[in-house]
């Protein structure tokens, strides 16, 4: 054993550590500390010899970069601000002068008339129908859904210059060709791989998803704009994830490792995290949920929100399956009750409260850590059914891109 040891040591000293070991031997490290160490010491020396053989990390100074970055940040802050106040500026010119002597019958008459009313207001449809010159001018930028269009929004009203559609994904045919015939240009903007519309709600939680008995994903505009050959562009750029990991399966598996990410020297609490439950069962007879991982769930969330410097990152828990979304906020809400405490993380005055969702309802929501709770699993005759739910149906692909790419800071299943 001793032989062992002392080979060891060689080895190690040969590898430049010898100042490792002598730290070691006199006790400045414990021994339970010393993987942390050999890892602070390995890196060191990997980042001193790379840099040595590299003019430009040789010439490299952290803090001219980071001053760099700082200024940049403070220019695009004023940069976004000065842009804003531009707009307002421009739009406040082509407003027009308000006077006493305004004819009745005009545009800006019959708006000002409108205005004053303490009662009895046309409907907008009809307002908008009879300013049709005037509110362009006052209102150039419309944000608005498209059902909001056609109600409010005439046929024959003067067409827009530019019809933008977010999350396109999102948007079924029948719902966007109002607006689209209500402007001159369109920009559709969307991803093909997360999910499109659907009827997933209204069913029993207590009723299992088989494939056979899911509903179709609608058809949607996104689809119809791509195979019609309109001009495509893709943004390539991931901001949103502080962890490689995050992105790494949706970038390697639905974008052909096309995005482009950064990495990061902070990894400890960062990235993605797998716990795994010896003995959880999936009730697939009876409630079809997994009781003792929606306890671990609600311990991991409880544990986060009573440490102090995790509590900061916001919290999403997005569950496979109605029913186990639906266990998991009775034991939270049962959680909360016996530490009310707790309650500022809940509340709409929380900027991002947390929440309980399953795969069909998370598209569009961001948390700083999401928790997967998958639910499926062995039963109690330790038999895995091929049954995941929604992720069985066709486009079931996109739903689990969704659902792992929720997550900025940490994403545990």
């Amino acid at each position: 054993m001793h032989c062992q040891l002392n080979k060891a040591v060689g080895e190690a000293e040969r590898m430049g550590l010898t100042e490792l070991i002598s730290d070691l031997r006199a006790g400045k490290i414990d021994f339970k500390d010393l993987w942390s160490a050999f890892r602070k010491a390995y890196l060191a020396r990997w980042v001193e010899e790379q840099a040595s053989l590299n003019n430009t990390l040789r010439s490299f100074s952290g803090i001219l970069h980071n001053d760099k970055i700082a200024r940049f940040r403070k220019l695009d802050e004023d940069f976004l601000k000065m842009s804003a106040n531009a707009v307002v500026a421009r739009v406040a010119e082509r407003a027009p002068a308000v006077s006493a002597k305004v004819a009745g019958t005009s545009e800006l008459g019959i708006l000002s008339r409108e205005i004053q009313k303490k009662s009895r207001h046309k409907p907008l449809r009809v307002l908008f129908s009879e300013i049709p010159k005037l509110l362009p001018r006052i209102k150039p930028c419309f944000l608005t859904s498209p059902i909001s269009v056609a109600q409010y929004l005439a046929p024959d009203h003067p067409p827009f210059d530019l019809v933008i559609f977010d999350e396109a994904s999102q948007v079924p045919v029948w719902d966007a060709i109002g607006a689209i015939a209500r402007g001159k240009d369109l920009i559709v903007v969307g991803d093909p791989k997360q999910l499109p519309p659907t009827s997933f709600f209204g069913r029993s939680e207590s009723q299992e998803w088989e494939e056979s008995e899911l509903t179709e994903d609608m058809e949607r505009i996104l689809d119809d704009c791509l195979v019609s050959g309109i001009p495509s562009l893709y943004l390539k750029w991931h901001y949103r994830s502080l962890h490689e990991s995050l992105i790494a399966f949706s970038n390697a598996n639905y974008y052909e490792n096309g995005l482009y990410t950064f990495p990061t020297a902070r990894f400890a609490r960062l990235g993605v995290k797998f716990h795994h439950l010896k003995n959880a069962i999936y009730d697939k007879g009876r409630s079809r949920t997994n009781l003792l991982e929606a306890n671990a769930v609600i311990a991991e969330i409880l544990r986060r929100l009573e440490t102090p410097e995790l509590s900061k990152f916001s919290i999403g828990v997005v569950t496979f399956s109605v029913a186990q979304q639906t266990l998991i906020e009775d034991l939270l809400d049962e959680a909360r009750r016996q530490k009310p405490e707790l309650e500022d993380f809940f509340s709409d005055k929380c900027r991002e409260p947390v929440f309980i969702k399953n795969l069909e309802s998370v598209q569009g929501d961001e948390r700083d850590v999401i928790i997967f709770s998958i639910c499926y699993g062995p039963d109690s005759e330790g038999r895995v059914s091929m049954n995941f739910g929604p992720l069985n149906k066709t486009g079931g692909e996109r739903r689990l891109n969704v659902a792992i790419t929720r997550g900025g800071v940490n994403l545990s299943s």
